[in-house]
């Protein structure tokens, strides 16, 4: 008998309302097997639940290098991690591109936790800055200023 209870996270807009219901991945099989089977939502559920289990199992691959595909990518985010913590520990800015960029476009992450949109200029050599994103202690990387010394 399962006496694990499904859990949901709600998220609500400005005003207070309702605005979606967050269910872990893990929980999608015990819903979809409470909807009317064949329905849309009960098969778009099952298509989830299928890619959900392809990726863990995919991610139990185990690489070369004698680690899953799991290990590694927490190995990689450690050192990325750990070099963005050492840039800025120097005061030196680190720099990234994400959905906010283009192709010439990158996000300065700045020591001080805020982060700006810049463009190389590839005659100076030089960034420019195009605008601020996001102020100090703000920015994607400023988790990890509280662990500076």
């Amino acid at each position: 008998m399962n006496t694990r209870v499904m859990k949901f996270k709600e998220l609500r807009n400005q005003e207070g309302m309702l605005s979606a219901l967050v269910i872990k991945a893990e929980d999608i099989k015990e819903l979809q097997e409470n909807l009317k089977p064949n329905s849309a939502l009960s098969n778009y559920l099952s298509e989830v639940q299928s890619s959900w289990e392809e990726e863990m199992g995919a991610l139990q691959t185990i690489l070369p290098n004698g680690h899953t595909i799991a290990e590694t990518n927490k190995m990689a985010a450690k050192v990325t991690e750990n070099i963005h913590r050492e840039a800025f520990s120097k005061g030196v800015p680190m720099f990234y591109r994400d959905e906010r960029t283009n192709d010439k476009e990158f996000v300065r992450a700045n020591p001080d936790g805020s982060e700006d949109l810049v463009y190389l200029d590839l005659q100076t050599d030089e960034y420019i800055l195009i605008k601020n994103l996001l102020g100090p202690g703000k920015g994607y990387w400023s988790y990890i200023l509280h662990s500076i010394h």
